[in-house]
């Protein structure tokens, strides 16, 4: 696996493996029945919402020209956080009429004003302590999310399971995991709680296509790379951002997209989107939340992996040691001069453990090449090789990378292993 990045089976999946899919499948049902609770919620608020601002802005316009407010006369908002917004400039605007002292208001008058203004606190209230217990609710089953991807060690078990993960700990019917990989953007891998004709061609889409899209300056994914920010998209259809051919298969109207960072760079992209409804800023931030939890559960996947790797290659080489050791104590000495004891046939003197350079890699690498992986088999960093051989970062980033292709290896550790093999090789023949 290269160095940060998404590396495992391809195809898109629905579903994990193990003791990790039950506990998601489990999750999944609460989820659906507590999503569906917020969505009544929800729509309840909205309800409200609009009847009390239909009647405050009844009120209001009886009582002052068309011209005055004329701002406030347009279609009132279903969503909470908007509609929010606009109670509280009407409601403003009642409590200025109710303040005027030029404006000789009748007794009945300030009764209506005063019983708007009390339904529209009333339904802003309610508004933000559902939203706040959304928020903590959602923020509680992405700890539990997070919680059991932290028990899983294996790197391709959490490619398995991550965009299940993500659907069930965030609250999202549908999500994706794309690779970024230099300036492209591939779709990889998806999960939906429902499978029905727009997640089939979807899959379909991904299978037959293998899509390699370019991260071009008019994508919003260029922007998740560059910026290293979550994003979100209230409409589809009028976003010129958005990538067309894949909104049109998979039916995108309104999602979220959130940027897996592993150190300096993007390696992946999380999108996910409601079937029922339209995305809202906690959902780009509980995405944003879930994909850097991962990002860092990921890596130290990798490492694990890469230090269990070193450790094999550790053990043989000590063994090595072990048997050259015991063949120098086991020799036979004899009763003769040092010059005569280290003739030719005499006593086989112990070779280095590490050869300085296998035979085979000469038709295969240049010289540098052979000596930034022989320092890459000690486990020296690209800055650390940098300063040894008085070179640029940059130029060994770009051996390190020749050197891959050349042995056909994937990353580092693969590398190094084959390097190894090779001088223990060397050195038995």
């Amino acid at each position: 696996m290269r160095s940060g990045d998404l590396r495992g089976g391809s195809g898109a999946i629905r579903g994990g493996s193990g003791a990790v899919s039950h506990e998601c499948g489990e999750r999944s049902r609460q989820k659906e029945s507590l999503s569906a609770a917020a969505s009544r919620r929800r729509r309840d608020l909205s309800a409200q919402g609009v009847s009390a601002h239909r009647q405050a802005l009844a009120v209001v316009g009886r009582l002052t020209s068309a011209q005055e407010y004329a701002d406030v006369e347009q279609p009132c908002p279903t969503d909470l956080h908007t509609l929010d917004g606009q109670l509280a400039i009407l409601g403003g605007i009642v409590r200025d009429l109710l303040q005027d002292p030029r404006r000789d208001l009748l007794r009945t008058d300030v009764v209506e004003l005063s019983q708007a203004l009390h339904e529209m606190h009333t339904v802003r209230f309610a508004i933000h302590d559902s939203l706040g217990h959304e928020r903590l609710r959602r923020l509680d089953a992405l700890d539990h999310g997070l919680a059991r991807l932290r028990r899983v060690t294996d790197q391709d078990t959490l490619l398995d399971v991550v965009c299940e993960s993500a659907a069930v700990a965030g609250g999202f019917d549908r999500v994706m995991l794309s690779r970024v990989d230099d300036d492209e953007w591939r779709p990889w891998r998806s999960y939906s709680r429902e499978i029905g004709p727009a997640e089939r061609a979807f899959l379909g889409w991904m299978r037959e296509t293998e899509p390699r899209i370019r991260l071009s300056h008019m994508l919003l994914e260029n922007e998740l790379v560059r910026r290293r920010e979550p994003a979100i998209v209230s409409d589809a259809s009028t976003d010129n951002r958005v990538y067309e051919p894949l909104a049109r298969v998979a039916r995108l109207a309104s999602y979220v997209a959130a940027p897996i960072v592993s150190g300096e760079r993007v390696i992946g992209i999380l999108h996910a989107d409601n079937r029922d409804g339209d995305v809202a800023e906690i959902d780009r931030e509980i995405l944003w939340f879930f994909a850097t939890g991962f990002a860092q559960i990921f890596e130290r996947s990798v490492l694990l992996a890469r230090l269990r790797d070193q450790r094999t290659e550790v053990m043989h080489l000590l063994k090595s040691v072990e048997a050259a050791l015991d063949e120098l104590a086991s020799s036979e000495i004899e009763l003769a001069s040092r010059a005569e004891t280290t003739a030719p046939n005499v006593v086989r003197p112990l070779r280095p453990v590490v050869a300085e350079r296998p035979r085979m890699l000469d038709g295969l690498l240049t010289g540098r090449e052979q000596e930034v992986l022989a320092l890459m088999a000690t486990g020296a960093t690209n800055e650390r090789i940098a300063r040894r051989l008085v070179i640029a970062t940059d130029t060994v980033k770009s051996h390190v990378k020749q050197i891959l292709r050349k042995l056909r290896v994937e990353n580092r550790a693969e590398a190094i292993a084959l390097y190894l093999r090779m001088t223990v090789g060397a050195r038995e023949d």
